[in-house]
């Protein structure tokens, strides 16, 4: 996954990223996908589909979001 636009809509964050598709460690095509923060905060859940991200990309959306939380936050 790369890191595409966080954006804050609200109370939720909202993450654009780019999901390679890769067969036999070739990568084919990549696939924009935006994951959304739930409301209380506890998983991430692709937009379109609403179903809950896997532990592996809920870290990495966790540590996008603990990066660039300061820089998107209104003070």
């Amino acid at each position: 996954m790369k890191l595409v636009n966080i954006a804050k809509t609200g109370d939720t964050y909202e993450v654009k990223a780019l999901d390679p598709v890769k067969i036999f460690g070739i990568q084919i095509l990549a696939t924009v996908n935006t994951y959304k923060l739930s409301d209380d905060h506890s998983f991430w859940y692709k937009v379109n589909s609403r179903k809950k991200v896997s532990g592996k990309k809920m870290l990495r959306l966790n540590k996008w979001l603990k990066d660039h939380q300061k820089f998107i936050e209104k003070k």
